[in-house]
């Protein structure tokens, strides 16, 4: 069966521009900076720390040649991207004054170089239109180093960020990460090591081991989570209420970014197509719509006639086609993947769910149930057929009764 989400509200929420210095140099024409390899000089290692407000991140370069080096590095920034929606992505970025105060003050860019005070010079690009580059960088914050022969330096970036928003269109709501690693493609050979450490408020990033994300059933809403890369751990701190997940990468060519993104969809009942979710809660409505508290998050101020129009064709169009075996795999997943997982609470609005998925397993059996409600509600499939009331436990397979057992719990 076709998962997909559906969903009344939207908000996009992005955090840009965690980027690795790049060596370079000044454009005289343009006076700004463009990305140039460097075949001298290596970024052996770095640690990224990112906070939801804060970035720190140490390299280590080392001078791979017996003779002194110097080399120009600039920190990108993408600052057309941060505008969102006002931003004119087929006209470059005006360079005045104005514009590059803001930028300053937005990061409030601090830079050491063992462990001394470096200073950064903010430059525009040297590109006339960075979006048709991989980074679209329309500034950099530019320094210069000088090596000694063989000499490792440790540079250390620190840096604020903000959140910027924007609404395109009715579909998810995400809050998403980037660490654009690409940038340290131009030096010499691979990264040997990076270290990426994030910490945010957000229970949910766990999820990343769950493929199909969870529904929090009392809340209708839906969570899920999207790494670019496989992270090495992942801790939820209830003390801290933090999440640190903690990348390691070694031996890496940087040619796409690190990202990681939390996405919520809430505030609505599903209106097209459908999912087990769909389903279940069009089966269940009539249960569900006696909680009182419970009521209003189904409706969620949408009009009757909409809810209507989408339970009818949940209903005409979507339960006769649903095999036993399509039902009974889209449960399985509801019960153990997306639905009652840690984050679930034992409410009356789980417990009306739980035993639901339990009379299910009960209805694939052909089981005759005495209160007619439910024979109502799995009447609606047309492979629901009534045989006996004798139905047990013995009859189920091994999964079967796992499943119930579990969902007991939540009654």
């Amino acid at each position: 069966m076709k998962k997909s989400i559906y969903i009344l509200f939207f908000i996009f929420i992005s955090f840009y521009c965690f980027a690795d210095d790049a060596a370079g140099f000044i454009a005289p024409k343009f006076a700004g900076f463009e990305i140039q390899e460097n075949s001298a000089i290596e970024m052996t290692d770095e640690v990224v720390e990112i906070w939801e407000n804060h970035v720190k991140v140490k390299f280590h370069f080392t001078n791979l040649t017996d003779k002194p080096q110097k080399v120009v590095i600039g920190f990108p920034v993408n600052w057309k991207k941060r505008t969102g929606m006002f931003a004119d992505e087929n006209k470059p970025l005006e360079d005045n004054n104005v514009v590059r105060n803001e930028i300053e003050s937005y990061f409030n860019f601090k830079s050491t170089c063992n462990g001394n005070p470096l200073e950064r010079k903010l430059i525009a690009s040297a590109r006339n239109n960075p979006d048709e580059y991989e980074d679209k960088c329309d500034y950099w914050f530019v320094t210069e180093l000088s090596f000694n022969p063989n000499q490792v330096l440790e540079v250390i970036d620190e840096y604020n960020h903000e959140s910027s928003s924007h609404s395109e269109s009715i579909g998810w709501s995400s809050r998403r990460w980037n660490y654009i690693l690409s940038t340290g493609s131009s030096w010499a050979n691979v990264i040997k090591k990076a270290t990426i450490i994030f910490h945010s408020s957000f229970e949910y990033w766990s999820l990343y081991d769950i493929p199909y994300g969870i529904w929090h059933l009392d809340e209708m809403s839906f969570h899920s989570v999207y790494f670019s890369y496989e992270p090495v751990s992942i801790i939820y701190d209830k003390a801290k209420e933090e999440s640190v997940v903690t990348w390691v990468l070694e031996n890496i060519e940087p040619k796409k970014e690190w990202i990681a993104s939390y996405h919520y969809a809430g505030g609505g009942v599903p209106l097209e197509n459908t999912d087990s979710y769909s389903v279940i809660v069009n089966l269940l409505w009539d249960e569900l719509i006696k909680i009182p508290e419970y009521k209003e998050v189904l409706y969620n101020k949408a009009e009757n006639r909409t809810v209507d129009r989408w339970r009818k064709d949940i209903e005409e169009e979507v339960i006769p086609k649903m095999s036993a075996k399509e039902f009974y795999d889209d449960i399985v997943v509801f019960t153990y993947k997306s639905a009652f997982t840690e984050f679930q609470p034992k409410t009356k609005v789980a417990a009306t769910y739980a035993q639901f998925l339990i009379n299910s397993i009960y209805a694939i059996h052909g089981y005759k149930f005495k209160d007619d409600k439910w024979t109502k509600i799995f009447s609606r499939f047309s492979w629901y057929k009534p045989k006996s009331s004798s139905v047990s436990e013995k009859d189920f397979s091994i999964e079967e009764q796992d499943m119930i057992n579990y969902l007991k719990k939540y009654r």
